[in-house]
């Protein structure tokens, strides 16, 4: 994030001689410029600079003010001709007439310039003085209008907005959840972590389309894209199936890049370019052998090479793919050689194994490469590889190993490439901005992963204890249905993600509308303990002639980061949680007195 000042004498080109009175802020400390004379640069709500100008008495009025000063001003907009190199410009001054003090700031001058000069560090306490920022003040400008656009998208296409309930109840759908004690002694709401099953009650109700801009909670570790409380795009369609949801979904988010931002986002045509046009489709198989992720970032042109064909994978037999990953010239720029990065080579940046990295320096590690990969593979066809892969000198090489079906996101390879990317910017980058795809075909269940001791050690997994992809109401695919009974990891849902220079932009599923499978997937293959006690709603409703229907969610917040060039959703919530949960501003959350939690029947346990 980056704050720049703009100015906005241009706009005062029609009020050339007039008098006008301007309200803002006082941007800087007012300096001396001569006997008499004083100047300072004020900011108004928009976050543009105007300079102004002060004589005599009212010079030392404008000379005593403080920074953050909230000030109205009237004077005369006169020219005033700057000399820049050997051109004169046109400029403008507000020449004061009249100076009023509409509220004072306590701060002295030079902690507020400080603030400013670092605002990635600016103490969240003063949010509220951070968010008078340009910066700031356009990325909640963009925000709502991308509200308004979608707003305008959906409803155009006979979507009715409708507002659930925040105060819902507890139910196992994955991440923690917010709970709210209620004077009942042995009752709890809890804050939802999506609309999901509130929407499919709608669906049953007989809403042919519903959406919202809908309040989500989730008590999880934060990170830059994860807050406690966030904003995403929720709609679900009746009589629908995943290409209406698609068709609906990737024109509403096309619309937002065009309309906000006067840009397109692109899609992937071939090995190296992009195109216009509808996003292309990858598997959740093709995306893993690819690009090592479910998510991947189609901006850049790295991709993964499988040489299972040519060469056998070592060790454990449950990981068989032996995969290659090249970064052509990376060790050369402008011709010259450069120090490879860090990151790429830390144990710490990968989840589970790191893959076998290899720099070539020199003619000998052209000819020797392969011979590095020992450990774990089998290299069957050498030439062929050579041949296939034209390493060269200034590449380097990883080699890794990944499961067939790989439930790890990302592999090895895939973590290899996402560093790459972040550390070699604007290399191996097609020509476009934002690039999307649609994944689809994952797994409708994944096994449950065990902990492990060692970083480098395989993951293992529980094959009896099974957990949903994406969540428990998600459909299987119709050719898919008798591998319920019989081989549940086999099955592939109709879950669909929306994914833009690799970040999950929403994702989405047709539903289980039928109360008998429905029942089924939560006793049977998840063994959700009392399902009827937690679902039965649910459950009841499916069996009332609920017809089929289908829905995704987006990330509100990450659209709005992303349309700001931003990687953190702090950026664009107007007043963000700390990393541990703690709004700074309002000093929340806050202390409850033991007699206010007595009426709740909560008591504080005391280490």
């Amino acid at each position: 994030m980056k704050y720049e000042p703009r100015d906005i004498n241009k706009s005062l080109d029609s009020f050339w001689g007039q008098e006008v009175t301007l309200s803002g802020w006082i941007d800087k400390k007012p300096k001396k410029l001569g006997k008499g004379i004083a100047f300072a640069t004020l900011r108004d709500f928009n976050g543009h600079f105007t300079q102004v100008l002060a004589r005599d008495d009212l010079a030392d009025s404008l000379r005593s003010a403080q920074v953050e000063d909230c000030v109205a001003i009237k004077g005369r907009i006169m020219e005033r001709h700057a000399l820049k190199g050997d051109e004169t410009t046109k400029r403008w001054d507000l020449v004061v007439s009249e100076y009023t003090i509409l509220n004072q700031s306590s701060e002295i001058n030079a902690q507020l310039e400080s603030l400013r000069s670092t605002p990635n560090e600016f103490p969240p306490q003063y949010r509220f003085l951070q968010l008078r920022l340009q910066f700031f003040q356009n990325a909640l400008k963009k925000r709502a209008l991308a509200a308004q656009v979608v707003r305008d998208s959906l409803i155009s296409k006979s979507f009715t907005e409708i507002e659930t309930p925040l105060l819902f109840k507890s139910t196992p759908e994955g991440a923690r959840e917010f709970l709210v004690p209620t004077r009942r002694a042995d009752r709890f709401y809890a804050l939802p972590q999506s609309p999901q099953q509130y929407k499919q009650l709608l669906m049953a109700s007989g809403i042919k389309n519903y959406f919202q801009l809908a309040k989500c909670f989730r008590d999880e570790d934060l990170r830059a894209d994860r807050q406690p409380e966030f904003t995403q795009v929720d709609l679900e369609m009746s009589f629908a199936d995943m290409k209406d949801v698609q068709d609906v979904v990737e024109g509403t988010v096309k619309r937002v890049w065009e309309e906000v931002n006067g840009e397109k986002i692109m899609t992937v045509e071939g090995d190296e370019g992009v195109r216009d046009g509808y996003l292309v489709h990858l598997t959740y198989e093709e995306a893993l052998s690819k690009y090592g992720i479910d998510k991947p970032d189609l901006r850049s042109t790295v991709v993964i090479e499988n040489l299972s064909g040519l060469a056998t994978a070592k060790e454990d037999m449950a990981f068989p793919e032996f995969e290659v990953c090249v970064l052509r010239g990376a060790m050369f720029k402008d011709g010259k050689k450069k120090k490879l990065p860090g990151k790429l080579f830390d144990d710490a940046e990968y989840r589970n194994r790191k893959p076998i990295i290899i720099p070539i320096k020199t003619q000998e590690d052209v000819d020797n490469y392969l011979e590095k990969f020992s450990p774990i593979a089998d290299i069957h066809e050498p030439a062929a590889i050579r041949s296939k892969l034209n390493i060269q000198i200034g590449d380097v090489i990883a080699g890794s190993t990944r499961a067939t079906l790989s439930y790890e996101n990302p592999t090895p390879l895939g973590r290899f490439r996402q560093l790459a990317i972040s550390e070699f910017p604007n290399q191996w980058q097609r020509d476009a901005s934002f690039v999307g795809a649609w994944v689809e075909d994952f797994p409708l269940f994944s096994p449950q992963e065990l902990e492990t001791e060692s970083k480098t050690a395989y993951p293992q997994y529980d094959l009896n204890t099974l957990q949903s992809t994406h969540h428990p109401f998600t459909m299987a695919k119709p050719e898919h249905y008798d591998l319920l009974a019989t081989d549940p990891l086999s099955v592939k849902g109709e879950h669909y993600d929306l994914v833009v220079n690799g970040v999950e932009l929403g994702g989405g599923s047709r539903r289980v509308h039928d109360s008998e499978l429905q029942r089924y997937i939560f006793t049977e293959i998840l063994r959700v303990p009392d399902p009827d006690r937690l679902f039965g709603h649910l459950l009841h409703a499916l069996s009332m002639g609920c017809p089929p229907h289908a829905g995704l969610a987006l990330g509100f917040d990450r659209m709005c980061a992303m349309l700001i060039g931003s990687s953190s959703i702090r950026d664009v919530v107007a007043f963000p949680k700390t990393q541990n949960g703690t709004d700074m501003v309002v000093e929340s959350p806050s202390e409850v007195s033991d007699e206010v939690l007595k009426a709740y029947h909560v008591k504080k346990l005391v280490d």
